[in-house]
């Protein structure tokens, strides 16, 4: 069976979800990590996100996508997108496609110190998708599995470094007679 894909614009589909100004004076904690379009900057003892992918909107990197696990505050710096109805996107296809188009997202940034998202464009940034709910659940776990053998890879091939490390180690300690 061939399946039929569509392009909509982002805010055709999506929610664009905005974080929320706050102050580590005036509403830190301990808690929960707040996140912007980058890393965690301080806590907070209450949470807005959960398990989400982030966009950056202000102070942009190259790396302006990205999923943070568990529960988290998201500030004004970043966004996140929900579809508007799961039964034609689904969340964890839409994650997948928004990570995927980090590279088109950084391009829509505008500034030359500091760059910032161009809402506008981003909101008419077009996507495409599977009309069928079942097409986009088999991407989403064929994609899931290739990640989770691309991290036992990773994995096998970091301890085969540290063998191959201890390996020379252990071959210049004998041909040397010393201690490393």
């Amino acid at each position: 069976m061939k399946n039929n894909w569509q392009t909509k614009r982002v805010e055709e589909v999506c929610n664009v979800e905005y974080g929320t100004r706050v102050v580590r004076r005036r509403d830190g904690g301990s808690k929960y990590p707040v996140y912007g379009g980058g890393g965690e900057t301080f806590a907070m003892d209450e949470y807005n996100r959960e398990d989400r992918i982030v966009v950056a909107r202000f102070a942009m990197s190259e790396l302006c996508t990205r999923f943070i696990k568990g529960k988290f505050y998201l500030n004004d710096s970043g966004l996140t997108l929900s579809p508007k109805d799961e039964s034609q996107i689904l969340p964890e296809f839409l994650d997948l496609q928004t990570l995927a188009l980090n590279d088109r997202i950084y391009s829509l940034a505008r500034g030359t110190a500091q760059k910032n998202l161009d809402v506008p464009a981003f909101r008419n940034l077009e996507i495409s998708f599977p009309d069928s709910i079942e097409a986009q659940k088999e991407t989403v776990e064929l994609l899931h599995e290739i990640f989770e053998k691309t991290a036992r890879a990773k994995e096998i091939t970091e301890k085969k470094l540290i063998d191959l490390d201890e390996f020379k180690k252990s071959v210049l300690r004998k041909a040397f007679h010393a201690e490393l």
